[in-house]
């Protein structure tokens, strides 16, 4: 009966079974394609968190900032942080336009005035002239008188670059907040050229102008008696290379744990 049924059918035994095996291939991948259309897409990788330092790290390779002082001064002091932060934040915006350059908290002590930017390179060197402790409106504050000298900066040209004779005198007024958050945990061995936490959280600032008209008057330290300044230095000069940018100095602590 069998060898009749295939005889009428005309399908000889070799074809059956390659008919059942494209049967079983065609029942296989359409059951592969079945599982593959109900099983969930695969979840692509999170896109990675911009590096919000990216135009600070960027900018140091291009201008830095060198700090000096009178003996025994504590860099690390938050009143010297909270104004070294300020003019170094002035500075790195001056430069750049860019509002990614200013320190974290900034916005929260001070409004940026909006301009275009001073393409400067090189060192700015910043000295402390004076610190003083005084009071204003009744509570404790702490004066602190820098001058800005920009000897050592110089602005692109078409030929090369321009040093300008330039030096600004700033007087800041730093009182604390009567409501202040914990102290963060830095490591003072490793430093950044900039700092990675808010370092004017719990402090108010003030710039103001110095109205003394004596010698010691901070002012006239920056205008004409800087150590190292020569009265026969021309306003500008051309120069024949970039200055060159000095390491940072003292830098900023790392904030210890600080993940971001």
């Amino acid at each position: 009966m069998a060898s009749r049924s295939m005889i009428t059918s005309g399908t000889t035994p070799a074809e059956t079974l390659s008919t059942h095996t494209y049967v079983r291939i065609l029942a296989t991948a359409t059951l592969a394609a079945g599982i593959s259309a109900c099983a969930p897409a695969a979840t692509p990788p999170p896109t990675p968190e911009p590096d919000r330092f990216a135009a600070l790290e960027s900018d140091a390779k291009i201008m830095s900032h060198r700090w000096t002082a009178p003996d025994g001064t504590d860099f690390g002091s938050p009143e010297v942080q909270v104004a070294r932060g300020y003019i170094e934040s002035e500075n790195n915006y001056d430069r750049t336009a860019n509002t990614d350059t200013l320190y974290p908290g900034y916005n929260d002590v001070a409004q940026v005035q909006k301009s275009p930017p001073t393409t400067r390179t090189g060192t700015i060197d910043h000295h402390i002239l004076q610190i003083e402790s005084t009071s204003h409106l009744g509570r404790p504050a702490t004066e602190i008188h820098v001058c800005d000298v920009y000897m050592q900066t110089a602005m692109p040209t078409d030929t090369g670059w321009t040093r300008l004779e330039r030096r600004l005198a700033v007087s800041l007024r730093i009182q604390a907040e009567d409501v202040r958050g914990p102290l963060p945990t830095l490591d003072h061995e490793h430093r950044l050229p900039y700092p990675t936490w808010n370092i004017f959280d719990g402090w108010e600032v003030e710039r103001f102008t110095d109205k003394r008209m004596d010698d010691d008057a901070p002012w006239r330290i920056c205008a004409s008696g800087m150590p190292g300044y020569n009265r026969d230095t021309p306003l500008t000069e051309q120069l024949t290379a970039a200055p060159v940018v000095e390491p940072f100095y003292p830098g900023w602590p790392i904030l210890v744990g600080d993940d971001e």
